[in-house]
């Protein structure tokens, strides 16, 4: 019976361990690929409504249509160009904005629409002061991992970023969520 518990124990920390988040941030890289996903339900709004509403948010968000790349109506999916300030604060408590460039994808059903947002690129957003700096998280979630190294960050400047970038990509899911669950009814 002692050998019992001992190996059940033993499995249950095996197990637990192969599904550890190693980076503690809960970075969505399940395939190796960073790409942030959340399902939002609206009661009532209809797939054409929400499809709308995704075209109408792109424009709004970023002042011009053009940052939607792909509108399939058979779908009912928008895809497009994102733009946000990440706002990292680095050493010293300075203030460090990040450009992040990321793909935004919205595909809409009746009563629901999922958000996804990949790709994702950060460039200091004064790349004067730092050349051609550019990152994904992917490569931060490597090197806090002990798999690579970046040039002009160390390990906790990595950790932070991605912080600054969950908060960024949590804001962004959010803007979303007001404009497609709005009821716009006049």
């Amino acid at each position: 019976m002692k050998n019992l518990i001992i190996a059940l124990f033993a499995l249950v920390s095996v197990s637990a361990f192969a599904q550890k988040d190693t980076s503690g941030l809960k970075i969505p890289n399940s395939t190796g690929n960073v790409v942030y996903e959340r399902v939002f339900e609206t009661p009532g709004k209809t797939r054409y409504q929400l499809f709308n509403d995704a075209q109408q948010w792109f424009i709004a968000r970023y002042k011009t249509f053009r940052y939607i790349e792909v509108t399939d109506s058979v779908n009912m999916r928008v895809i497009g160009k994102g733009k946000e300030i990440v706002n990292y604060v680095g050493p010293l408590n300075v203030s460090l904005p990040y450009v992040s460039r990321m793909t935004i994808q919205i595909d809409c059903k009746d009563g629901k629409f999922r958000s996804r947002i990949s790709s994702i690129n950060l460039a200091p957003r004064d790349t004067s002061a730092s050349g051609n700096f550019v990152t994904t998280p992917e490569e931060l979630v490597d090197m806090l991992n002990g798999k690579s190294q970046i040039v002009g960050l160390n390990k906790n400047q990595a950790r932070r970023l991605l912080e600054s970038l969950n908060i960024t990509i949590d804001n962004t899911m959010v803007s979303i969520q007001k404009a497609l669950a709005d009821k716009n009814d006049f």
